[in-house]
């Protein structure tokens, strides 16, 4: 049980060789790698460092290495005149603070290890895919397009796809194939921003997409320009259609002598019931029918009573 507790708290470890020599200060170092450094050792940050005991054991506990997967690598200083005092340095690995990685005896130092991160066992796919492209004096186009093909549809893990990314960056393949495929790179953005993985880490990505960005986001401010210029356009014409379709369905103002005209109309009487009704002449009952039907725009009582109905 106690062992098993030491073990969990353990992240690296692993067992060097050196024969008969001794390296300067009988100490590994752990560094820690930017996605963009893992070409550049200068941009390597050291986390911490274990003593080597006689038989080349060492090992780093999980407190130094992060909840998320980032890149690591060790190294020994000096080996002796043997080495001509170089540093002996590991691939560098992906780790993240649940899993464990042991490094074994192998033709060199730190070559040969087991890992439980899922990310490294990627990388390590990519690497020896990467391998078997490799030509003796060029890459043929060809192999460039396999490269991209097998970076952005057989990486699952976004650290290491990150990864193959930046290689087609040193590899001057980047810019031609976001020329290409830039709705990809821009979803790809979107998911590593909505990750948990460090803004430092795909920076240069970002800055490579800036352009792009902006002119996506042009080209959406203008669609949804002219998509509520329309609107406001069709909602206008909706609004003047219902205005003059009440206006023609209102009728004009009658004075209060048409309007029991009208009435006498709509009940049926003719132009001399009306008359005597009203104690008018009979000239009289036509001029206001003919106002009442002018007003009205209809010709006969036919279509005064449609009208009205209506």
């Amino acid at each position: 049980m106690f062992s098993s507790a030491i073990h969990a708290q353990t992240a690296i470890s692993g067992i060097l060789d050196f024969q008969d020599q001794k390296t300067t200060d009988q100490k590994v170092y752990l560094y820690k790698l930017d996605l963009e450094g893992l070409k550049n050792p200068v941009l390597a940050k050291e986390v911490a460092w274990s003593s080597l005991d006689r038989d080349g054991s060492f090992s780093f506990n999980s407190k130094h290495i992060a909840v998320q997967d980032a890149v690591y690598q060790l190294h020994l200083n000096g080996l002796g005149s043997k080495r001509n005092d170089t540093i002996t340095k590991s691939r560098p690995f992906i780790l993240s603070r649940g899993d464990h990685i042991e490094f074994q005896h192998g033709a060199h130092q730190f070559a040969k290890y087991s890992t439980s991160n899922l990310a490294d066992k990627e990388w390590k796919r990519l690497q020896d895919f990467d391998r078997r492209l490799q030509k003796p004096d060029y890459e043929t186009a060809e192999d460039k397009g396999q490269r991209k093909g097998y970076i952005k549809d057989s990486l699952r893990i976004l650290i290491v796809k990150l990864i193959g990314i930046q290689q087609l960056e040193d590899k001057s393949l980047l810019d031609q194939d976001i020329a290409k495929n830039p709705e990809y790179y821009l979803n790809l953005l979107d998911e590593l921003k909505a990750s948990e993985m460090p803004s430092s880490q795909y920076l240069f990505l970002e800055k490579k997409l800036a352009f792009l960005t902006q002119k996506v986001l042009a080209k959406k401010y203008a669609w949804s320009k002219t998509v509520n210029i329309v609107l406001v356009m069709v909602f206008g014409l909706i609004l003047f259609s219902l205005y003059t379709r009440k206006r023609s369905t209102v009728l004009p103002e009658l004075s209060k002598q048409e309007r029991t005209v009208k009435n006498l109309i709509l009940e049926g009487k003719s132009n001399k019931e009306i008359a005597n009704e009203l104690f008018i002449s009979l000239s009289t009952v036509k001029t206001h029918i003919t106002n009442i039907y002018g007003k009205l725009k209809v010709s006969n009582r036919q279509e005064l009573l449609q009208k009205t109905q209506n």
